[in-house]
Order: C-alpha cells, then sequence, then structure tokens
C-alpha cells in the first residue's frame, strides 16, 4: 500500500472506533482483520478468519474486497491459500461448498 493508503486506512479505522457501539471483541477482532488484511491481503483473510468477523468488519468498514488489496507479496505465506491455489476451488471453500477438511484449522491459519 501507498503511504497516503495507509493514512487514509488509519484515518478510517480512527473513524470507524470513535463512532462504534457494541461489543469491544467485535472491534478488535474487526481492525485487527483490517490491518491484517493491509499486509496479507482479503483473500488470505477471508480463508483463515471467520466468517462472522469478516462479516462485522464489512458492516463497520465497507466492502473489505474495496479497501484491502486481493493480494500482496505476503500472500504467499498462508499455507490455505497456497493449497486453495493449487486446487483451484477458492470460492467454493469460501462458500463452504467444499469442506475444509483437506486443510485443518491449525494449517489453514498458519502462515509459514
Amino acid at each position: 500500500m501507498k503511504a497516503e493508503d495507509d493514512k487514509e486506512l488509519m484515518r478510517r479505522i480512527d473513524e470507524v472506533s470513535a463512532d462504534f457501539h457494541g461489543q469491544f471483541d467485535d472491534l478488535q477482532a474487526a481492525v485487527g482483520l483490517v490491518m491484517a488484511g493491509r499486509i496479507y491481503g482479503w483473500r488470505v483473510i477471508r480463508l483463515a478468519g471467520s466468517r462472522r468477523h469478516w462479516m462485522v468488519a464489512c458492516k463497520l468498514f465497507g466492502d473489505l474486497k474495496e479497501i484491502l488489496p486481493e493480494r500482496t507479496a505476503l500472500s504467499d505465506k498462508s499455507l490455505a491459500l497456497r493449497f486453495v491455489d493449487t486446487a483451484g476451488n477458492y470460492w467454493d471453500i469460501v462458500a463452504g461448498n467444499i469442506g475444509r477438511d483437506a486443510l485443518p484449522l491449525q494449517e489453514r491459519k498458519m502462515i509459514g
């Protein structure tokens, strides 16, 4: 991300945080998801994170696919993304049409 994009993202996080009403852990998860997505891209976050936290973050920040990069130079560190790239069925796995059992939870969340 460019420096001006980082400044805008931090401004948006400050704004969302100031206006937030609800459970703090929802805010914490959403902000963490956005920051990790800035580093690893939204595809990694969508695979590794929970559906609930994705929806909370989208409610607070808008469509994350519009504000986060799809992939970054660090995206390939995600074992889940490497697995899905090889299998070629990203959206089927994200949608739950194909079980994630082939890649257990602890590996799906692994950055290597």
